[in-house]
C-alpha cells in the first residue's frame, strides 16, 4: 500500500466534501451537518502524524532517548525533570516553543526556546516544533515519569491513553522493576497492544558486564508484554545520528538506533494503513451515496466518476457541481451494504452495549446540570470498554476486525472532543454513540460474528 499517494487522495476527497456541503456557500439539506462533522473528523486524523508517548519511571532515561527521537538535544538540564510538564514534539520550520493548556486552543509561544519561562507559566503541556523529517509522520510525547512524588502520575495514564503507541523505558540498572509491571498492568489491554519496550543506560560499564542476563530476564518477565524490547544507549546513538541524519552506520547500528526506529516503523505503518482502511469505508458507504444523492437532487448530472483510492469508482460532485439546489430527501446514513437484522435473538455484545448506552443517557438526562466533559468521559469509557471486550475475542473474523475497528476510531475521535469547547462536542458524541450502535447492530448480524457471553 502506497500510503502517502492513497492518503493525499483521501484528504483531497474529504477537502471537496466539507467545501460541497459548506452551508455558506449554499443551501444544503439539514442532513449535511453531521456527516460534514464526521469528514471533517476524518480529514483531521488523515493528517495528524501517529501519537506515540514515551514514558517510564522516575529517572528511567525518557528525556535523553526523546532527543534521539527528534534528533536534537532539545530536552532541557536546566530545568529540573519533575518540573516540566508533557512535552509534545511536532515538526515545524523552526525549533520553537509554547505554553499550552489542555481546555483552550490557544497556545502562548515562549521566545529563545525558553523552558524556564515556559513552567513558569504553569501550562499543562508545552509544544515543541523541531524541523527533523521524522516528526512529519510522528508525534512524539514526551510524559512525566512515574513513582516521583512531585509528579501526577494520571498525566501519564492520560496521554497514554490517549496516543496510539507507547515507549516504555526502564533503566538497565534496576531493569523492569515491580512498580514499573504494575503500572502496565493497569492499563487497559488496547493501551498495551502498539507497544515497545525500551532498556536504557546499557553504555554504564556495571550494566555491559551483566547485559546478557538482565536482558534474559526481561525477556523472560516482560516478553509477552510487548512487541518488541530493544536495548538502546542513547547519548551514542545521538552521537551517531546528528540532527536525525545517520553519519556512523556502525555506532548507530551497534547502539541500538537502528533497532529502535524500525520498531516504531512496524507499529507506525500498520496503524497509518488502518486510517485509511477506516477512511476509506466511511467514504463508500457513507459520504459517496450521500453526495449521490445531492448530485441527484440538486441538478441530475450524471456521476462524474472520480476515483478515490481504497473506494469504488462511484464519482464524486464537487459543490460547484451540485448546483446546491437540494430538496430535503431522507438520507441512508448507515449505508454499509451489509445485510438487514434478522429475526434471530440479540447478541450478547448489542445487548450489553445497547444497556451501557441506556445508563449513561439516563444518567445525563437526570442530571441537573450535565457537563459537556463529563459526557465525553463517560462515553470514552465505555466505548473503551466495549474495544477491550472486543479485542479478546477469539477466533478474530472480517466482521470482528471491521467493528474492533470502528470501535478503536471512536476512541480517537473521543479523546479529539475532550479538547474541544462549546456544545458542538455534544451533539457530536451523540451522533457517534448511535452510529457505533447502528455498526455493531450490522456486525452482530452476521453468521461470522463470535457469540461470545
Amino acid at each position: 500500500m502506497n500510503y502517502s499517494v492513497i492518503a493525499k487522495e483521501q484528504i483531497s476527497f474529504l477537502h471537496n466534501f466539507i467545501q460541497a456541503t459548506d452551508p455558506d456557500l449554499g443551501p444544503v439539506p439539514k442532513e449535511a451537518g453531521p456527516m460534514r462533522k464526521r469528514a471533517r473528523k476524518l480529514y483531521n486524523r488523515l493528517c495528524t502524524p501517529v501519537r506515540i508517548i514515551v514514558a517510564g519511571e522516575f529517572s528511567a532515561g525518557k528525556s535523553t532517548l526523546t532527543n534521539l527521537l527528534v534528533g536534537k538535544k532539545l530536552i532541557p538540564t536546566s530545568v529540573l525533570a519533575s518540573e516540566l510538564p508533557p512535552l509534545l514534539f511536532r515538526y515545524g520550520q523552526t525549533t520553537q516553543i509554547a505554553a499550552g493548556w489542555w481546555d483552550q486552543k490557544k497556545l502562548v509561544p515562549v521566545k529563545d526556546v525558553n523552558f524556564d519561562a515556559a513552567v513558569k507559566m504553569d501550562p499543562d503541556f508545552i509544544l515543541v516544533t523541531t524541523p527533523n523529517p521524522f516528526l512529519k509522520n510522528i508525534n512524539i510525547f514526551d510524559s512525566p515519569g512515574t513513582s516521583d512524588p512531585l509528579s501526577d502520575d494520571s498525566k501519564m495514564q492520560h496521554l497514554i491513553t490517549s496516543s496510539e503507541a507507547t515507549i516504555w523505558c526502564t533503566n538497565a540498572v534496576q531493569a523492569w522493576r515491580e512498580s514499573e509491571r504494575y503500572t502496565w498492568s493497569s492499563l487497559p489491554a488496547i493501551n498495551r497492544k502498539n507497544s515497545i519496550l525500551v532498556v536504557t543506560h546499557i553504555d554504564l560499564p556495571a550494566v555491559k558486564r551483566s547485559m546478557d542476563r538482565v536482558m534474559q530476564r526481561i525477556r523472560k518477565e516482560a516478553g509477552e508484554l510487548f512487541q518488541s524490547i530493544i536495548p538502546v544507549a542513547a547519548p551514542r546513538a545521538l552521537q551517531a545520528a546528528p540532527g536525525g541524519v545517520v553519519q556512523d552506520k556502525e555506532a548507530w547500528k551497534e547502539c541500538g538506533g537502528e533497532a529502535i526506529f524500525a520498531a516504531i516503523k512496524s507499529i507506525a505503518d500498520p496503524i497509518r494503513e488502518k486510517k485509511l482502511v477506516d477512511a476509506a469505508a466511511i467514504i463508500e458507504n457513507q459520504l459517496i451515496p450521500f453526495l449521490e444523492k445531492m448530485r441527484q437532487a440538486g441538478s441530475g448530472e450524471k456521476s462524474s466518476g472520480t476515483h478515490v483510492a481504497g473506494v469504488p469508482n462511484t464519482g464524486f460532485v464537487s459543490g460547484s457541481q451540485t448546483g446546491r439546489k437540494i430538496d430535503n430527501q431522507p438520507v441512508d446514513f448507515n449505508a454499509t451494504g451489509r445485510k438487514a437484522p434478522g429475526m434471530t435473538p440479540e447478541h450478547p455484545l448489542l445487548s450489553e452495549w445497547n444497556a451501557m448506552t441506556r445508563d449513561l443517557i439516563s444518567k445525563f438526562e437526570n442530571a441537573d446540570d450535565p457537563e459537556v466533559r463529563g459526557l465525553i468521559q463517560s462515553s470514552y469509557n465505555i466505548v473503551m470498554e466495549m474495544t477491550d471486550r472486543l479485542t479478546l475475542i477469539d477466533p478474530r473474523t472480517a466482521e470482528h476486525e471491521w467493528i474492533t475497528n470502528q470501535f478503536q476510531e471512536a476512541l480517537d475521535q473521543l479523546t479529539l472532543m475532550q479538547l474541544e469547547t462549546g456544545e458542538e462536542p455534544l451533539e457530536s458524541t451523540a451522533i457517534l454513540l448511535l452510529q457505533l450502535s447502528r455498526d455493531l447492530e450490522q456486525a452482530t448480524t452476521q453468521e461470522s460474528m463470535p457469540r461470545v457471553s
